[in-house]
């Protein structure tokens, strides 16, 4: 069943989104830590975390609530991820704070299709496709991070102007083809991961 995120949470800040597995590599420790120094300059945010596995839910729930920023995070597990787009149009800014890899993650391409700015860490994986042109970018600390969030919650502008070049860097350098390549590939993997019983329906 797909979830109007903010009526189900009572979310009417801005809400930032975060979609894929909880493992460290993401950077999900960093996600909530830059998160924790964003709170103590505004009050007008929310963070959304959608995917991952039960125990790690749990781990990153607990450490949620150390931190003092568990009114503001919502974990809402795994979802379809033929529900990915839906969940998308529903944020106000999207993060990638992965802190390890080399490959391009294949959410980004749905990520920049929706028209949502995206916060990403300044490493490879993601400059191999990201710039400052389409994206904010910021160094992988909590630091250089929550300015980096604190600029887009703040400028909305600014937040519309990056989100619309990276929808057109989609349209234009990115043909419908071969993207709906790229997401038959994401597709299969998925199910071949679920067939096995590895991992959850969002493993991006």
């Amino acid at each position: 069943m797909l979830t109007n995120i903010r009526a189900e949470l009572g979310i009417k800040n801005l809400l930032l989104m975060y979609v894929g597995n909880l493992e460290s590599y993401q950077g999900i420790d960093l996600l909530l830590e830059s998160f924790t120094l964003t709170l103590k300059n505004t009050d007008k945010a929310d963070l959304v975390i959608i995917g991952g596995e039960a125990s790690d839910i749990q781990k990153y729930t607990q450490k949620a609530h150390q931190l003092g920023i568990k009114e503001n995070v919502h974990f809402l597990g795994s979802k379809p991820v033929e529900h990915l787009a839906f969940y998308l149009e529903q944020a106000d800014i999207l993060v990638s704070p992965r802190v390890k890899g080399k490959n391009t993650p294949m959410k980004l391409y749905s990520y920049l299709d929706s028209g949502k700015v995206l916060l990403a860490t300044n490493l490879s994986t993601h400059t191999q496709l990201l710039d400052d042109q389409i994206s904010m970018l910021a160094a992988p600390n909590a630091k250089a991070y929550s300015v980096g969030m604190l600029r887009l919650l703040k400028d909305r502008t600014l937040r519309q102007r990056l989100g619309k070049a990276g929808k057109t860097l989609i349209q234009q350098r990115h043909t419908y083809t071969a993207f709906s390549e790229q997401l038959n590939t994401l597709y299969d993997w998925l199910h071949t991961e679920l067939v096995q019983g590895v991992g959850s329906p969002l493993m991006l």
